[in-house]
C-alpha cells in the first residue's frame, strides 16, 4: 500500500482532480459534508425541539419544512440526521416514495423496516433495529440488572424481558413476538447458528409487510394459510409502525420519518401518502413526521385540495420555513467547505498551503473574488453561493493546467473574473439539458446503490415506476405503445393476473396486448399463485412478461410454481418472456421518475448561458429522455415501447482483469492523506499507473466506482453520489 506523505505536488494534484463545491444539493443525509451550524440555526433548533417533545410526551407531531428550491431544506435534514446519530434519535429518510395509492402505507413500512434493519441479512447485529431493541430493554430496566451477554441464558433473558415490555405497548401481542424472533435470531445467529439467522430474516420480511410461505412462517412459530402469512390490512401495517415508534421512544431514540421532496410525486401519490401520514400521526405515540417540499409546490397542492385540509393541519402542526441567507452566511458556507477540504494539507504543514491560507483564508477562491460576486447582493440561496464557488474552482483548475503549479501559486489569484477575455463557446440549450439529465440519472442510481435499503425489492413499486414512465409515452409517434393500464387488487375479490396491461401496435398494424407481472417473492410459496394466474390466463393477453429482481430476489420455485413456470415457457419466446432485472435496472427506473419529479417541483436547474441559471421543465426532461434514447436503453421499457424481444440480460458488466484487492488498496492509500477524492480521479491515477490506453478509461472508472461502493457497504469509506460520480472519503473524516 502506498503510504507516501502529502507534498505540495500532491496538493496540486488534489486541486486539479477534486472540486469540493461540485455538490450543491444533498443526496445522502448521512454524508460527511461540512455544514455551518449558524445557517438556519433557528429552524434547526426548532426541529430538534419537535423531536425532543415527541420523546417526552405520548403524542405524535407533524412538521412541515418548506422553502424555495436551493434554500437548504435537504441540508437541514442532513444536519438533523447527523445530530440524531449522536445518540439522540432514530431518523429514517424516505425519498421518492412511489407506489399505488392502495399500497402506499405498506411501502412506507417496507422502506422504514429495511432502513432500520439494513439490506444485508447476515449482519443484523450492526443494524439500528437490533440496537433499538437492546437499548429499550436497558433504558426501561426490563433486564433488571442483567448485562447484554451473548450466552444462550442471557439471550433467553432478553427474550422474556421484551415479552414483558411488549405487554404494555402491543396488547394484541401481534408484533412483539416477531420482534423477539428478530432479536433472538440475530443474537444466536452471531454465534454461528444458521437456522437462527434465517429466523431473523423471516422476521424482517414479515415486519416489512412481505408474504411468507409455510417454511418461513414456521420459523416464527406461526402457520401460513393458502395465501401465505402476511400483515392482513392497513391497520396491521399501522400497528407495526406504532410499536416501532414506541420502542424507539423507550430507547430514548424517538422515531422520525423524513418524507423529503414529496411534491416530486404525482397528485394521487401525494394524496395517499399525506392521508396515511395524517392517520399515523393521529393514532401513533412518540412519532415525528417531517414533510419537506418546495413552498410554492406545497401550497399549490394544498390550494388544489390534493392535500386535504385536515391532513394539512396535522402534518403542518409545526411549520418551518427556510429563507434566503445573507452574504456573511454565504461566506461562512464557502469558508467551511474550504476548511474541510484543505485541513489535511495544513495539518501536514505544507508550507505553500499554510502561507497561502494565511494570506487569504478563502484561498484558492479568493476573498476579493467573493466580494465582487456579493457586491449589491442583499440575500441569496446557499445553492447560488456553492455554484459560484464551483465555477471559480474550475477556473483555478484551468489556470493551474495552463501555467503549472509554481507560477499558478506565485501569480494567484491570476486574471480577474473575466479570465483571458475570451467569450465561452456557445452551447445549445438541448445539449446542456441532456448533459445535466445524464449526470443526475447517474447520481440517482449511485445514491440508491450506496443506500440499497432505501429502495427495497417491491413488486408494486416496480409496477408504479414503470407505469409512471410509460404513461407519458402512450400514443406518441416514437413508440408502438398505445395504452398502459396499472391494475391493482380491489379490497374484495381476486387479485388481477398482471400488474400492468399494455397495448402496442406493430408495424403491420396488428394490436398486441402484453400482461406484465412483477415478482419479488422471498419464497417459492409467494411465487406460486402469481405464476399460476399468469399460466391460467388465456383470454386477455397475446404476450406475457414476467419481471423478477434477479440480484436480490431471484425467482424461487416450489413444485406447483415450477409447473406453472414450465407451462409458461412452453408458449415460446414470442408469447412469454422472463426478464431478469438487476438492482441497477430498478434504480434506473427510480432515478428516471425522480428526475421528472424534481423538474415538476421546479427543483432542477441548469446554467445556460454561462452564469445564468434556469429551471428545467418536466416536458424538457421527457424530451431529453427521448432525444438520448434513455427509455429505450432500459430493457424493460424497450420491450413495451418497441414490440421487440429482449434477451435475458441483467445489464451487468464482465469483471475487470484487475485484482480486486489491489484496487481496494489503491483507493485506501490515496484517501489516507487527503480529505477525499472523486472516483473519476481515483480511476485516472489508477489508469496512469497501469499505463492503460484512454479507450479503457470508462471501464476503469466503472470498476473504481463499484469497488468504492463495496468499501462503503463494508464501512471502510463513505461514498456520496455526486452527478455521475462518487465522492469518496475515509470513514470518520469530516
Amino acid at each position: 500500500m502506498n503510504t507516501e506523505e502529502p507534498t505540495f505536488e500532491r496538493f496540486l494534484a488534489a486541486v486539479r482532480g477534486t472540486n469540493p463545491f461540485r455538490s450543491h444539493r444533498i443526496t445522502d443525509v448521512g454524508s460527511g459534508e461540512a455544514t455551518v451550524e449558524s445557517i438556519h440555526k433557528n429552524a434547526f433548533n426548532k426541529l430538534v425541539r419537535v423531536v425532543q417533545d415527541a420523546a417526552k410526551e405520548p403524542t405524535s407531531i407533524g412538521a412541515l419544512l418548506i422553502g424555495a428550491p436551493g434554500v437548504g431544506k435537504s441540508h437541514l435534514l442532513a444536519r438533523l440526521f447527523q445530530w440524531a446519530g449522536e445518540d439522540k434519535a432514530t431518523v429514517v429518510y424516505l425519498h421518492n416514495i412511489l407506489a399505488s395509492p392502495e399500497r402506499m402505507l405498506r411501502y412506507v413500512l417496507s422502506a422504514t423496516v429495511n432502513n432500520l434493519a439494513g439490506h444485508r441479512g447476515s449482519d443484523y447485529t450492526q443494524s439500528r433495529l437490533y440496537a433499538i431493541l437492546n437499548r429499550a430493554l436497558i433504558r426501561t430496566g426490563a433486564l433488571k440488572g442483567r448485562k447484554l451477554m451473548m450466552s444462550p441464558k442471557e439471550i433467553e433473558a432478553r427474550k422474556e424481558a421484551l415479552a414483558r415490555l411488549g405487554a404494555k405497548i402491543d396488547p394484541q401481542n401481534a408484533v412483539i413476538p416477531v420482534l423477539n424472533a428478530f432479536l433472538t435470531g440475530t443474537s444466536h445467529g452471531s454465534l454461528g447458528d444458521a437456522g437462527a439467522e434465517k429466523r431473523a430474516q423471516a422476521a424482517v420480511l414479515w415486519l416489512s409487510g412481505e408474504t411468507l410461505g409455510p417454511d418461513e412462517a414456521r420459523l416464527l412459530d406461526q402457520a401460513a394459510g393458502e395465501e401465505g402469512l402476511a400483515l392482513a390490512d392497513d391497520a396491521a401495517v399501522e400497528r407495526v409502525l406504532h410499536v416501532l415508534a414506541h420502542l424507539c421512544a423507550l430507547a430514548e431514540l424517538p422515531l422520525v420519518l423524513c418524507l423529503d421532496q414529496i411534491d416530486n410525486l404525482d397528485p394521487d401519490a401525494v394524496r395517499a401518502l399525506m392521508s396515511y401520514a395524517h392517520a399515523l400521526l393521529d393514532r401513533a405515540k412518540h412519532l415525528v413526521a417531517i414533510v419537506s417540499g418546495v413552498k410554492q409546490s406545497m401550497l399549490s397542492l394544498r390550494i388544489g385540495e390534493v392535500i386535504p385540509a385536515a391532513a394539512w393541519d396535522r402534518i403542518a402542526e409545526r411549520i418551518l420555513e427556510l429563507h434566503m441567507i445573507s452574504p456573511d452566511e454565504a461566506r461562512a458556507i464557502l469558508s467551511g467547505r474550504l476548511d474541510a477540504a484543505l485541513s489535511g494539507f495544513e495539518e501536514k504543514e505544507i508550507e505553500e498551503v499554510i502561507a497561502a491560507r494565511k494570506r487569504d483564508r478563502l484561498f484558492p477562491l479568493g476573498s476579493e473574488w467573493l466580494d465582487q460576486r456579493l457586491d449589491g447582493v442583499a440575500e441569496l440561496r446557499p445553492r447560488d453561493a456553492i455554484l459560484w464557488a464551483r465555477d471559480r474552482w474550475e477556473a483555478q483548475q484551468d489556470r493551474l493546467a495552463a501555467v503549472g503549479g509554481k507560477r499558478w501559486l506565485k501569480e494567484w489569484p491570476g486574471p480577474g473574473p473575466d479570465g483571458d477575455g475570451k467569450k465561452p463557446p456557445t452551447v445549445r440549450l438541448e445539449d446542456v439539458i441532456d448533459a445535466e439529465v445524464r449526470k443526475k440519472l447517474e447520481e440517482g442510481k449511485n445514491r440508491r446503490r450506496l443506500q440499497q435499503a432505501s429502495l427495497p425489492p417491491d413488486e408494486d413499486n416496480l409496477a408504479s415506476l414503470t407505469h409512471h414512465l410509460l404513461a407519458r409515452c402512450a400514443g406518441k409517434a416514437n413508440a408502438t405503445l398505445l395504452n398502459i393500464e396499472h391494475l391493482t387488487a380491489k379490497k374484495r375479490g381476486k387479485a388481477p393476473a398482471y400488474h400492468l396491461l399494455a397495448k402496442e401496435k406493430r408495424a403491420d398494424g396488428v394490436t398486441v396486448t402484453t400482461g406484465v407481472t412483477f415478482l419479488c417473492a422471498p419464497s417459492g410459496h409467494g411465487a406460486r399463485v402469481p405464476l399460476q394466474r399468469m399460466a391460467e390466463d388465456t383470454k386477455h393477453t397475446d404476450k406475457r412478461l414476467l419481471v423478477t429482481d434477479e440480484e436480490r430476489r431471484p425467482l424461487r420455485l416450489g413444485g406447483a410454481g415450477k409447473a406453472a413456470y414450465d407451462a409458461l415457457g412452453k408458449l415460446g419466446r414470442q408469447r412469454f418472456l422472463h426478464l431478469h432485472l438487476d438492482f441497477s435496472g430498478h434504480a434506473e427506473l427510480d432515478s428516471l421518475v425522480g428526475l421528472l419529479g424534481a423538474a415538476r417541483s421546479q427543483d432542477l436547474e441548469i446554467e445556460h448561458p454561462r452564469g445564468q441559471y434556469r429551471k428545467v421543465t418536466e416536458a424538457e426532461v421527457m424530451e431529453s429522455f427521448h432525444r438520448q434514447g434513455l427509455l429505450l436503453a432500459h430493457p424493460l421499457l424497450r420491450e413495451l415501447l418497441t414490440e421487440e424481444i429482449v434477451k435475458n440480460d441483467t445489464g451487468s458488466m464482465p469483471p475487470p482483469p484487475w485484482d480486486a484487492q489491489q484496487t481496494r488498496e489503491h483507493i485506501m492509500a490515496e484517501l489516507s492523506w487527503r480529505l477525499g477524492l472523486m472516483a473519476k480521479e481515483l480511476a485516472q491515477i489508477f489508469a496512469d499507473r497501469k499505463k492503460l490506453p484512454p479507450k479503457r478509461f470508462p471501464e476503469v472508472w466503472a470498476h473504481l466506482k463499484k469497488t468504492a461502493q463495496a468499501l462503503h457497504d463494508e464501512g471502510h469509506v463513505h461514498a456520496t453520489a455526486t452527478d455521475d460520480d462518487l465522492f469518496v472519503q475515509l470513514r470518520g473524516r469530516k
